[in-house]
């Protein structure tokens, strides 16, 4: 009997399956389970490869280009982009508009740790650099120590509102609204942190109504790419390039240095870390400093292997 060949599924074009319709759809459900920062990069992901594919590609053809479309990509873009497009494509496959994931046997790349570790002078440095006589250099000052004291996100702490902070316990409530995974956090506050904190607020403009406590001098909210922006000109002052995430990892890596050996579970808790292979990348990079303390501290080391030097090699 003779079989009538299936056409392939196309990718867009065809009225049953609407590319743009179903990414909003997809979108719109993400919204309920990350911040709006991740949305709007999954979008501009989708948005990038629907131009891309120039509207038109058959089903058994996505997997070859989603891998032109990653192709030549640095490591960390490459897996963000491929993370977009595999959770639309799961979320089509759902739907019933296509019979299989395309992204189903890509590998994400090894992933590069992109921590920056600063030394306590350069920090010290950092601190010293806003003038604190004007609104905008105490509100950068009070950023910088938040940072170093909690660990926060910029997005996070742009988005704090005065009603967020319990002063008489020393907690920082952070909104599920403003978090990266959408879940809330309780971040405990040092004694330091909280009288800064209070000093900042208490030099408000009575006159301003904004609840937002990282306010501009109008007291309107301020944008991570502001904040950026000081940080950028505090580094040209300092001659050491810093930013507000650098202070993200100095907090976790003085954390690990100086907790216990569970401190990499209540770090991965105030981080908002969804995985602890994310907070683990701290534990190597301290792991090199044991490594380096070592060679210079074993006895044996100081003893037989420097030589004018080089190490001596005893042969056997």
């Amino acid at each position: 009997m003779f079989k009538k060949k299936n056409e392939d599924v196309l990718f867009k074009v065809k009225q049953e399956f609407d590319f743009a319709l179903l990414a909003e759809e997809f979108i719109l459900m993400r919204e309920a389970e990350v911040s709006k920062f991740t949305v709007g990069s999954i979008r501009n992901t989708l948005k990038q490869f629907l131009a891309f594919c120039d509207g038109t590609v058959a089903e058994k053809g996505l997997k070859l280009k989603v891998l032109q479309f990653l192709a030549g990509k640095g490591n960390e873009h490459y897996n963000k982009q491929l993370q977009a497009i595999r959770g639309f494509f799961r979320y089509c496959v759902e739907e019933g508009q296509l019979s299989d994931d395309p992204c189903i046997s890509v590998k994400y790349k090894p992933h590069t740790s992109r921590i920056v570790q600063h030394n306590e002078e350069v920090i010290r440095r950092l601190l010293d650099a806003p003038n604190k006589a004007t609104w905008a250099g105490l509100r950068d000052y009070t950023a910088m120590v938040l940072f170093l004291d909690t660990g926060v996100r910029p997005n996070e702490l742009v988005q704090i509102k005065l009603g967020d902070f319990d002063f008489g316990n020393g907690y920082l409530y952070l909104r599920e609204s403003i978090t990266k995974t959408r879940q809330k956090r309780t971040v405990p506050l040092s004694p330091i942190c909280v009288s800064s904190i209070k000093r900042l607020i208490h030099c408000r403009h009575k006159e301003w109504d904004s609840e937002y406590v990282f306010c501009s001098w109008r007291g309107e909210e301020i944008t991570t790419g502001e904040l950026r922006d000081r940080f950028r000109n505090y580094s040209k002052e300092i001659g050491t390039n810093i930013t507000p995430y650098h202070l993200r990892h100095t907090f976790a890596l003085y954390f690990l240095r100086n907790s216990s050996k569970t401190g990499v579970f209540a770090l991965q808790k105030i981080m908002g870390h969804s995985k602890l292979e994310q907070t683990r990348n701290y534990v190597s990079l301290l792991e090199a400093d044991i490594q380096q303390a070592h060679q210079t501290a074993s006895p044996i080391s100081n003893m037989l292997g420097a030589i004018k030097g080089k190490a001596t090699v005893i042969k056997l």
